[in-house]
């Protein structure tokens, strides 16, 4: 049994479509170093990744428990975005799968998005680079003054760019940020296990829907059953 496709599809980025948690992490390290702290692993990334990389920042600082001054962490901060953008997507990749479903998903004709935290230059330079076949209907990062997730704004600007309804369009994601994007805007989610979250972390979400594989994914946006 196969279910109507949904009418618009937005994919949160890192973690769901390109896993870029390599490139990531050397940008953070590229911060640590200057305090003389202890490089941050994968697993310690991912924890703090979600709402954009000022505030991952931050909370790797408190994780280290070595607190600075306002001044000191926007000299951070500067010095770890100017390294991520020279070296934002030297490792980062499609999860296998993915450009597959893209491909399968370009033939159809509803309009399918991105929507990410990060800032927006580098969200459309990351794109541009790792996913440069597809055209998408939207690629947004964050935009100063514009609300970041998990605010509904940007959901709500997709619609009505496409005429749609909330319930109409579905958003994909790997975190409980992404998660709380689609109960604000009242519209169906999937999140993906393959990103940045334990599974166990996503399934104690109420009401979830998790898919550990792009085939369940892929299943799941066919409606197939």
């Amino acid at each position: 049994m196969q279910k109507p496709l949904p009418k618009g599809i937005l994919f949160d980025m890192d973690g769901t479509l390109i896993n870029t948690i390599g490139d990531i992490k050397s940008a953070f390290n590229s911060a640590l170093a200057l305090e003389h702290l202890n490089p941050c692993s994968v697993s310690l990334a991912k924890q703090v990744v979600g709402r954009g990389l000022r505030n991952a920042l931050l909370g790797l600082l408190e994780y280290h428990k070595h607190p600075v001054s306002d001044e000191r962490f926007s000299f951070l901060y500067n010095h770890m975005m100017e390294y991520y953008k020279t070296h934002y997507a030297d490792f980062s990749h499609p999860y296998p799968g993915i450009e597959a479903l893209l491909k399968k998903l370009s033939l159809e004709s509803i309009p399918i998005g991105i929507l990410s935290n990060k800032e927006d230059v580098l969200t459309q330079k990351i794109v541009k680079k790792v996913l440069p076949e597809y055209s998408f209907a939207m690629v947004r990062g964050m935009v100063p003054g514009f609300p970041r997730k998990p605010d509904r704004a940007a959901i709500d600007l997709f619609c009505t760019q496409y005429h749609l309804s909330s319930d109409q369009m579905w958003y994909v994601g790997d975190s409980e940020v992404d998660y709380q994007t689609a109960k604000n805007a009242d519209c169906p989610h999937i999140l993906v296990s393959w990103g940045f979250r334990p599974k166990k972390e996503l399934e104690a979400l109420p009401d979830s829907v998790v898919v550990d594989t792009v085939r369940a994914l892929e299943d799941a946006i066919y409606g197939i059953q």
